[in-house]
């Protein structure tokens, strides 16, 4: 029996103060033997716990940080069990700087921990978006705090130092985009903010040239960056400056790998993002057309910009490459005055969209076009 001076290390990790009177299920987390006791009949009476049975020498950081990389790896395949454990990650990193706060002469607690809190609380926002709606902001805003504070006690070395960096690019955009502002948008998209924090963790992925791991990280974060410009959620001229910062990234991503013998896939994405840029700038002057005379403002530039997208994408072979050539020709078509060529860029529209399709699911307005454009066809046909 354990003496009264015995010190207990904390057990429980709880997402709420309700207990649970029978464990459902064990998982393991870790080779090392760390286990996560999930009793959750329903999402809200989740209660995790991070049990390590072998690892005498862990530390609640190091569990800590166990619980937090399991919920990323959930996130696609169970996104209610990772909810849990990113909502125990949060409870219990609260309860740990209370603890410190109220301590005396304490080690101040370090970047690893910061880390974990603010990425726990920004992956949270993005995995119940719904269930979180009202209080968004308040934990974006948290959690680019937290961050902050694992920034400033960062040495610099960290392996995690560009997932700071880029927490901070990816939450400044969810504000940019949040934000009604135009004035304090552009503070947020320039010097310390989202672009300013993503050309910093871009620049620490790019050092290692043959990390093939950090090339398709660096690449992510250029395609989230096109994506929040293509959300329609900002105005023209702002998603305009993301679509030109993520152009002046992939120069300087397709330069540094350019000598690699072997960046085949790198280079199909990064054909891939300049054509989305192109067609962005693109998007931007088509939706601009007079609704009357069907005219478009710099037809001669919308027409180049398309026509290098195109090209870019000659090769394409996967979905999202696909339905973006697909996509482009479509738009080539709707610029011809000849009826003929009108047809005949449909006509390979459809025939994109086809081997989209045969690599997975068509979105329905693809689809729809591909029946109406065929069904116009056979009618055609039919009256000659």
């Amino acid at each position: 029996m354990p003496s009264d001076t015995t010190k207990k290390r904390p057990m429980g990790l709880k997402a709420r103060a309700a207990s649970s009177k029978k464990a459902r299920g064990q998982e393991e987390l870790t080779e090392a033997g760390a286990q996560v006791v999930n009793d959750f009949e329903e999402e809200d009476t989740a209660t995790v716990m991070l049990k390590n049975d072998n690892d005498e020498d862990a530390n609640e950081m190091d569990e800590l940080e166990s619980i937090f990389q399991s919920a990323l790896e959930l996130e696609l395949t169970s996104p209610e069990r990772a909810f849990a454990l990113l909502r125990g990650t949060i409870h219990e990193s609260d309860r740990m700087l209370r603890v410190h706060d109220q301590g005396e002469e304490a080690e101040e607690l370090e970047a690893r921990f910061y880390y974990i809190y603010g990425s726990a609380l920004f992956s949270i926002t993005k995995i119940a978006a719904d269930e979180l709606e009202s209080q968004q902001r308040e934990y974006l805003e948290l959690a680019q705090l937290r961050l902050e504070q694992a920034k400033a006690a960062m040495a610099g070395s960290e392996p995690f130092a560009w997932r700071v960096h880029a927490g901070l690019g990816k939450i400044a955009l969810e504000l940019l985009a949040e934000n009604d502002d135009e004035e304090e948008n552009d503070a947020l998209a320039a010097n310390g903010g989202a672009l300013s924090s993503l050309d910093r963790a871009i620049d620490i992925l790019a050092k290692d040239e043959e990390d093939a791991a950090a090339q398709t990280e660096a690449l992510t974060l250029v395609d989230l960056t096109l994506s929040l410009a293509d959300s329609r959620r900002l105005t023209d001229r702002i998603s305009g400056k993301l679509v030109s910062w993520s152009e002046a990234k992939l120069d300087m991503l397709e330069a540094g790998w350019a000598k690699l013998a072997d960046s085949s896939d790198r280079a199909e994405e990064i054909k891939h993002l300049r054509a989305r840029a192109l067609w962005l700038h693109a998007s931007v002057l088509l939706e601009q057309q007079d609704e009357e005379t069907g005219e478009v403002p710099d037809k001669d530039e919308v027409l180049r910009l398309l026509n290098d997208a195109n090209r870019l994408l000659d090769d394409a072979k996967s979905g999202d490459a696909l339905l973006l050539r697909g996509e482009i020709q479509i738009n080539l078509g709707n610029l011809q005055e000849d009826k003929r060529e009108q047809e005949e860029l449909y006509k390979l529209a459809v025939d994109t969209f086809k081997l989209a399709q045969a690599n997975g699911d068509l979105p329905e307005h693809f689809e729809q076009f591909i029946d109406d454009f065929e069904n116009d066809g056979s009618d055609d046909e039919s009256e000659e």
